[in-house]
């Protein structure tokens, strides 16, 4: 186990570096026009990095890591609600699809993801602006909360500060921040949300064809139990790296929800650099998208791998 988690660690390491040589590579053959020495500016560089000096913005004069504490955890926010939103939609209907596999509600089931997979983001946005907004007026157009409410950020996640803060309305802002949340959240969590289908389906497939899942069956426990309690507690094992995997694409995902919802966050942010072309920024928001990205992915992968015993035999099996 121990080699298992110094491996992880030790891709996770080169691939950082791999990353930031990469980003230096061109920050030096566009800005620096390929004068001085290659290896000691990235050595500088890497100091920078770890010291957290990311640079000034030239839109703004401010120091870039400063921007990214004050965008991030509103990117943040909005990614764990439709990550939450695709497990709590998928799960079920995945497993849904496995128990009735071969019948109409997995063709069913089959071509919706198949829909939702590839209806454009943007489009999809604002097609549920028009619909729920402009024409019910049930949710907001855009924005993290009403400009009724003087929330003080704290976190800088909205539907935790409106719970932190001391603001007489304090019940009506947490309400406003989520129904803010609710259209953004819906539209990210829609790829997702496919990918959690297809995924709990085919590791639900291959657990139903163990023997201790006909045997359970024999003994005359019900279908719903046998999938629920040894079926899919056996299947989410082995689909959690490759949901682990999909907030990465949630996070990139972000950048297109965040336009179309003018949602304060990192995407939106780093989109608007590129229109300005804030090098400084541009650099530090990709490095800073990657890295989580990459931490998020290698950290699923670990924790299902000390949660679950199943993944650990399979580990030591595949080291002999």
């Amino acid at each position: 186990m121990l080699i298992y988690l110094l491996r992880r660690f030790n891709l996770l390491l080169s691939t950082l570096l791999l990353l930031t040589l990469l980003a230096y590579g061109l920050e030096f053959r566009l800005l620096q026009q390929g004068e001085g020495d290659f290896w000691h500016g990235y050595w500088r560089f890497l100091q920078d990095l770890l010291a957290g000096n990311f640079g000034i913005s030239s839109a703004t004069g401010l120091p870039v890591l400063g921007a990214l504490g004050q965008y991030f955890p509103a990117t943040l926010e909005l990614c764990l609600a439709a990550f939450v939103i695709s497990l709590l939609v998928g799960v079920p209907v995945g497993t849904l699809a496995a128990v009735r596999q071969g019948r109409w509600q997995d063709t069913l089931i089959l071509t919706g993801t198949l829909v939702g997979y590839s209806v454009p983001v943007f489009w999809l946005g604002l097609l549920l602006v028009m619909l729920f907004s402009l024409h019910l007026g049930w949710l907001p157009v855009s924005g993290q909360l009403s400009l009724l409410y003087d929330i003080t950020p704290v976190t800088g996640i909205m539907t935790i500060d409106t719970l932190l803060t001391d603001h007489p309305h304090q019940w009506e802002s947490f309400i406003d921040a989520l129904r803010h949340l609710v259209l953004p959240a819906l539209v990210l969590a829609i790829v997702p949300t496919t990918e959690v289908i297809r995924q709990i389906r085919s590791a639900l497939l291959e657990v139903l064809k163990q023997n201790y899942i006909r045997a359970a069956l024999t003994k005359g426990f019900s279908e719903t139990h046998v999938v629920l309690r040894h079926g899919l507690r056996n299947a989410f094992p082995m689909a959690i790296p490759t949901l682990g995997l999909q907030f990465g694409t949630v996070l990139t995902s972000a950048m297109m929800t965040e336009i179309v919802f003018d949602w304060p966050g990192l995407g939106r942010w780093l989109v608007t650099s590129i229109a300005l072309q804030d090098y400084a920024a541009i650099k530090g928001g990709t490095l800073a998208i990657a890295t989580f990205t990459m931490v998020a992915s290698v950290g699923m992968d670990i924790l299902s791998t000390l949660i679950y015993p199943s993944r650990r035999k399979a580990i030591y099996a595949s080291q002999g």
